[in-house]
């Protein structure tokens, strides 16, 4: 089995067929975006679909975890909330400007509700998902990540040269929810 291949070759699944279709599974995921949806953003071209690689993500984290690829996917990045999604987090940092969208801060930056809506649906009509079952992702993620070098992980990506970009936007967007009031 190898993660890095199983990744990359399936074909990504729109978001909106995404709950339907992820498995109840430990594993590994990967976000994909049309190419010009997130500005200055660029990540690596899918082998056969007409999208960019943006993330990458594991489900679980570690051996004591209960996550599955289809709780981390549809609780935490499609239902879920900024609060919840370091995908999301990032989407809405390099989104806020553009898109209009209002923060708050709680123990960190968040949308505030309507705008958490608005992010999903932007996910919904502009990113697809694919995924590999592994049973112990975690032990696979740093590698994955070197090889497929997707430009919003921050973790295990730190060469990568949109790290410095992501994290930028990121650092602007908390400042800016600390100081909104809202």
């Amino acid at each position: 089995m190898d993660p890095v291949l199983d990744a990359r070759r399936s074909v990504p699944v729109p978001v909106p067929e995404v709950p339907d279709a992820v498995p109840k599974a430990p594993g590994l995921y990967a976000w994909w975006g049309r190419f010009g949806a997130l500005p200055g953003v660029s990540g690596p071209r899918h082998p056969t679909a007409q999208v960019q690689l943006l993330y990458v993500g594991i489900a679980p984290n570690g051996p004591t975890s209960a996550a599955t690829l289809r709780s981390r996917v549809v609780g935490d990045h499609i239902r879920g909330t900024t609060g919840s999604s370091t995908l999301r987090r990032s989407l809405a940092a390099l989104l806020v400007e553009q898109q209009g969208w209002r923060s708050r801060w709680t123990t960190r930056p968040v949308l505030v509700n309507r705008d958490e809506l608005a992010l999903s649906e932007w996910m919904a009509v502009t990113l697809h998902l694919s995924w590999a079952e592994h049973p112990e992702p975690w032990t696979v993620e740093a590698d994955v990540i070197a090889e497929l070098e997707p430009p919003l992980n921050q973790a295990e990506n730190r060469s990568h040269p949109m790290h410095a970009v992501v994290a930028a936007a990121r650092k602007r967007w908390r400042e800016e929810a600390r100081t909104s009031g809202h």
